[in-house]
């Protein structure tokens, strides 16, 4: 099968969020199945751009992808407003269009990733135009949570562009339940297919904690608390830093790992607090993990926790998960930890999170179940075997009909 993945930005542009790295690792998935996968996508990177070939095919680990130029009306007009600075943006790419009509006439499907954006417009009205099966993800977006933010201007937005395109779509992409029910809401009549994330579930690695010890300086027998996500207000990271700072001074082992871009000048804030209070040494900013470090710190997390005011299917929790570590979330995660036994799900504020916290940490033998049965669930749910079949389902299904 020929796939056309269209996105506003693709890897390495990390700075832009999880769905980056979920719509690489899906493609890579697809491509190993024996698919050919190909990605147009913008050098986009929120507020900067990738140095990265444009208007050529590049194969970044087997998927052919086409980079071309993001150009923003308003950083031409307006270069002293940094406005992208917590939104993507429209993610303009006059090329892209030319580009879009060439790929798409030998796809068999199109699946367009994230609303709001020049790339899905422009993909829509292509698949249209040509008759091609159009798939539509939106990767938590139309969660009310995320539609309060800028209320006025998305609600415009979908009515007048995205709103048309959700009623003609072949198919809507749900990542849970709760996205589906926001599919609904906007495109009732329109097939919606719930197929979640999928995540690597590795082996065991001993060896990371040693080497967080020797990069960051985390005691082999610490007990580590992570936050793996930009660092905004709306993902709870404040929230987070509040209750690590009630409880610490009666955890001394307790160390608190955040890691991810950080938006809010949260390090800024909060060391001075923590030299004051003298934590310093066990609050630790990463910045952004890649590769090697970032599965080095999911290895020797005991518990992951994402106080977030809205997610569809965290990336970020599927991977702390298949790493066997125990979670934390707030009820707008939308995921049902309590009902898996893999963690627990508490109110997002420090008055609820802190005794929440001392009560996982106090018995190491819970927070080894929980780990434990994350893991096996990300085996049996979330695996790339079990979400790619179920993807190449819904694909296979509209070709056909």
């Amino acid at each position: 099968m020929r796939i056309l993945y269209v996105t506003p930005a693709y890897k390495p542009a990390y700075r832009m969020g999880g769905p980056i790295a979920t719509v690489a690792a899906t493609a890579e998935a697809l491509v190993r199945r024996g698919h050919a996968v190909t990605v147009a996508t913008t050098n986009a990177n929120l507020d900067v751009d990738i140095d990265v070939p444009l208007n050529q095919p590049v194969d970044v680990d087997g998927v052919t992808v086409w980079y071309f130029k993001r150009d923003e009306p308003l950083r031409k007009w307006l270069p002293f407003v940094s406005y992208l600075s917590q939104s993507m943006g429209f993610v303009y790419a006059a090329d892209m269009k030319d580009g879009l009509r060439r790929l798409m006439a030998g796809s068999d499907v199109v699946h367009t990733q994230m609303p709001f954006v020049y790339p899905t417009y422009a993909a829509a009205r292509m698949a249209f135009r040509l008759g091609k099966p159009l798939f539509y993800h939106q990767h938590g977006n139309y969660l009310a949570s995320h539609l309060q933010r800028r209320s006025l201007k998305k609600r415009v937005y979908i009515d007048l562009f995205e709103k048309p395109v959700l009623r003609r779509a072949t198919g809507l992409i749900a990542l849970s339940e709760a996205e589906r029910d926001a599919f609904r809401a906007l495109a009732p009549a329109t097939p919606c297919h719930v197929v979640p994330n999928g995540v690597a579930v590795p082996p065991p690695d001993a060896g990371a904690s040693a080497r967080v010890e020797a990069r960051w300086g985390v005691p082999a027998g610490a007990l580590v608390l992570l936050f793996l996500s930009r660092l905004e207000p709306w993902k709870g990271a404040d929230e987070l830093l509040q209750t690590f700072a009630r409880v610490q001074s009666r955890h001394p082992e307790l160390y608190l790992i955040m890691a991810g871009h950080d938006h809010c000048a949260a390090a800024e804030r909060w060391r001075p607090v923590a030299e004051r209070d003298g934590f310093a040494r066990r609050l630790v900013f990463t910045g952004v993990l890649t590769g090697a470090e970032k599965e080095d710190v999911l290895h020797r997390a005991d518990v992951f926790s994402l106080p977030s005011s809205g997610e569809g299917l965290s990336m970020a929790m599927l991977e702390a998960m298949a790493h066997g570590t125990a979670l934390m979330l707030s009820p707008q995660c939308n995921f049902p930890a309590e009902r898996f036994r893999a963690g627990i799900v508490v109110e997002k504020n420090a008055a609820a999170m802190a005794p929440a916290l001392e009560s996982l940490i106090a018995d190491r033998a819970r927070l080894r179940a929980m780990g434990e049965a994350g893991r096996a669930l990300a085996l049996r749910e979330f695996s790339w075997d079990v979400v790619t079949d179920r993807l190449l389902d819904v694909y296979e299904r509209a070709v056909r009909s």
